[in-house]
Order: C-alpha cells, then sequence, then structure tokens
C-alpha cells in the first residue's frame, strides 16, 4: 500500500479526467492520475497513419466552434490551433441500389417528407432541456429505438437510407440500438438544428488532439501513472483506496472516476454502485463504430460518399488532399458499423468497399483500432440505446460518497462529444472540491 495520502485520485486520462485533474490542482488539491494505457486521451488518439509519418485520429477528431463552448475555452486558454477538414467538392452516394453523383440524391417528394420530418422533431425538440437531466424531464415517449421511430414518418427507401448513413455515422451502431431522444437531446445545443447531424465535420485540431490534451495535463502539475489499470475502489468514511492490476493500493481523500461507461464493470465498487447507477451500467451504450482510414488513388478531388445500410460504409471523405499527405495519394477517413463484414485493416477488402462507389479507386494502405474489442473503451462515442436516458441519466452521473463520476458518455449536454467529456470534468472537480471541503 502506498503511504502518500493524495487529495484525489483521477481513474482515467481522457477529456474528462484531465479536465477534473486540472481544475483540481488549481483549487490547490494534490492529484494522481491513473491510466490503464500507455497514453493520454483515452478514446481520442492521434498517431502515425500506417507506417508513415503522417498523423491521424484514430478516435474522437472533430469540434463544432460555436456549440462547444466549454471545449472552446480550453482551445483559447492554452491558444491551440484549429484547422478545418476540405469541403467536398465532388459526391457520390449509393442508396437503394442507385449510383448517384447529386449533392442531394432524394426526390422533390422526398424533400416535402424531409421538411415534414424536421418540422416534427423541431417541435418535439422544444420539450427537452439539454442541461438537465433527462429522466427529470417528461420526453420518456421519445427513448424509443431510432428505426422505430423513423418508420413512424413514411419516409421512402431512399431518405431513409440517406438519413440513416449520417445517424450510423454519428453514432456507430444500428440504428435499432440507438435512442431517438439520444440524438434529438443534441439538437438544441447545434442552433436547434435538425439536420445538423446530416453536415460533414469541419473543425479539428491542427496538432492532433494530444495538442490539448498535453497542454492541460503539463498545466495540472499532476502526477500520472500509465499502464495502471484499475480494479477495485473501496471508500471509507474518511478516505478511498484504489487498487490496481498490480496489487499496488492508492490512497486518498476521495476519486474522480472518469471511465468509460462499458467498463465500469470491470471494476469492483465497495460499498456497492447505487442501484440506479448499477442498472444504468449494465444497459452501457451501444456506439462501437469501425472509424476507417484509406490511402486512396482514383477518386475525384474533395470526395464525399453516402452509403446505404447493405453497402460496406455509410459515410466517406477525402480528409487530408494528396498535395497536403505528401503520401502520393488522398487520405480517405469513413465510417462503418460492427454488424457489417468489412475488415478496415484489410486492404482488398477496403479496396473493394470503396469501388462500389468509385470503380476506379485503388487502396494503397489502410489503417484503423477496434475501439469495440479495445479493453479500456469497450465502444466508441457514446449512442445511448433506449431506456437508458429516461431513467437513468441523473443516477448515472451522481456522486455517491467520496466518489465523483465524469465521462463524455454520461454526459447531460453533448453526451458523446469531447465537449461533453470537458463539462462533465469541470463539474466533477467542483463536486468533489464541496466533498472535500466538507470533510
Amino acid at each position: 500500500m502506498s503511504g502518500d495520502i493524495y487529495d484525489a485520485v483521477v481513474v482515467g486520462a481522457g477529456f474528462a479526467g484531465l479536465t477534473a485533474a486540472r481544475d483540481l490542482a488549481k483549487d490547490g488539491k494534490r492529484i494522481l492520475i491513473v491510466e490503464a494505457r500507455d497514453r493520454i486521451g483515452g478514446r481520442t488518439w492521434y498517431r502515425p497513419f500506417a507506417d508513415t509519418d503522417f498523423d491521424i485520429e484514430m478516435g474522437g477528431n472533430w469540434l463544432d466552434p460555436e456549440g462547444n463552448a466549454a471545449l472552446m475555452a480550453e482551445v483559447r486558454r492554452y491558444g491551440v490551433e484549429l484547422t478545418t477538414s476540405p469541403q467536398a467538392e465532388h459526391h457520390v452516394s449509393l442508396l437503394d441500389g442507385v449510383l448517384s453523383h447529386a449533392a442531394c440524391p432524394i426526390s422533390r417528394e422526398d424533400e416535402v417528407d424531409l421538411q415534414r420530418f424536421v418540422e416534427e422533431v423541431s417541435a418535439q425538440v422544444k420539450r427537452i432541456d439539454p442541461a438537465l437531466p433527462l429522466d427529470t424531464q417528461d420526453v420518456a415517449d421519445l427513448d424509443v429505438a431510432l428505426d422505430a421511430y423513423l418508420d413512424g414518418f413514411g419516409l421512402s427507401v431512399t431518405l431513409k437510407e440517406l438519413m440513416g448513413a449520417w445517424i450510423r455515422q454519428e453514432t456507430g451502431c444500428h440504428l435499432s440500438q440507438i435512442s431517438a431522444l439520444h440524438l434529438m437531446s443534441w439538437i438544441p445545443l447545434l442552433d436547434n438544428d435538425v439536420l445538423a447531424i446530416g453536415h460533414t465535420p469541419t473543425h479539428r485540431f491542427a496538432a492532433g488532439t494530444i495538442d490539448l490534451l498535453q497542454r492541460m495535463l503539463d498545466d495540472s502539475a499532476a502526477e500520472l501513472r500509465l499502464s495502471t489499470p484499475v480494479v477495485a475502489v473501496t471508500q471509507s468514511a474518511d478516505h478511498v483506496e484504489v487498487r490496481t492490476q498490480s496489487g499496488d493500493v492508492l490512497r486518498a481523500r476521495g476519486a474522480v472516476i472518469a471511465l468509460p461507461l462499458n467498463c465500469l464493470p470491470d471494476v469492483t465498487f465497495t460499498p456497492a454502485l447505487s442501484l440506479d447507477k448499477a442498472a444504468g451500467v449494465a444497459i452501457g451504450q451501444s456506439g462501437a463504430a469501425k472509424k476507417l482510414w484509406a490511402l486512396v488513388t482514383g477518386l475525384p478531388p474533395k470526395l464525399l460518399g453516402i452509403g446505404a445500410h447493405d453497402e460496406p460504409i455509410d459515410v466517406f471523405f477525402t480528409d487530408f488532399p494528396a498535395d497536403e499527405t505528401g503520401l502520393g495519394a488522398d487520405l480517405v477517413v469513413g465510417f462503418s458499423t460492427q454488424e457489417r463484414p468489412l475488415d478496415i485493416l484489410d486492404r482488398d477488402d477496403m479496396e473493394a468497399a470503396f469501388r462500389r462507389y468509385v470503380p476506379e479507386a485503388r487502396v494503397l494502405k489502410v489503417d484503423g483500432h477496434d475501439w469495440l474489442a479495445d479493453p479500456y473503451s469497450k465502444g466508441t462515442w457514446c449512442a445511448a440505446p433506449a431506456g437508458l436516458l429516461s431513467k437513468y441519466a441523473s443516477a448515472l452521473g451522481a456522486s455517491e460518497g467520496r466518489l465523483v463520476f465524469a465521462g463524455s458518455d454520461i454526459a447531460h449536454a453533448f453526451r458523446g462529444w469531447m465537449e461533453g467529456a470537458v463539462l462533465t470534468g469541470a463539474t466533477a472537480a467542483e463536486q468533489l472540491s464541496t466533498i472535500l471541503a466538507r470533510s
């Protein structure tokens, strides 16, 4: 057992954990951060692409400068430079078996139905206060599987497939695994634009997410232990003990638990988590995207592609044109889901997938990371299934004794975004400071 007693142990060194650690340190607390991986960043990971020296994001990447106020405050605090992904100049879609190069591949009738859909969803969204836990609001009727919700609008196959592709790109799972309420809770935060989910991502970190993460860590001056998985957390009346996989016991006056929702069952809590929190954790989150990267020739410049669920890729676009990469080809990013057989690390498989959209495409190299199989994430960005948010949203974020919880998966605002992680990290620091002051 370590003889040191910290003010707080922060479990997890993603955006949520590092925000909490930095804020607690600024409040004069002595902080230890423990991270299971051999790096910081959690479900963000900036590293070289496939045996090259060109860096890309394996996980979380883009931000909304207008809507992500907390994340942008951190960007400005540290003077972090942003850049943008290129806007599409060419389009290709494969929807309902039809290959199209139109920027908007739907009929006039579909456009009318889409407007009707937008008006109905806009009316429903007015019922949602994104700053409050959803189980404290009268919105349980919206906490239903998204595929069933969309079926109620009588949309054409083409329009449903177009909407489904963008939604899967944002959530990383089949529409049956997502609550309509999960996505609808974003809309008030996106200037009430129902179609914002179908916009191509734009702003990103010029030097990667690690640029901001490292600055936050350095600013905290906190002690950091990497490659240190936590297996148990025990709390008493006056302190917390955190047991690591190697058998070390770390003692502190309190702790911030900043782990992905699907990883919480891997930690034994004594006393046990509250019944409602445990029930929410047991449901978990469904996000399990295949985020793919490919070095491709033979594509039209700055291409945006969209595919139906029966196609291998939902959305892909040129993120770094050949003249930026220096690799002799365009670097393309795309998204698929786990139920598809596409192997994002198999060059032949990926080339066949791109040729569904562009027959001349030739794939030179591929890269990606299996976040679902990763034991320290067990999924990608949060996609809340039906029945989670209208029952357990409050419990998932509630403090328990000397433990406070943080992470994008349990955020009330911007759940699943880096913004949500930063918001919950700041809240967790405030909560723990209050708890420590009382004791």
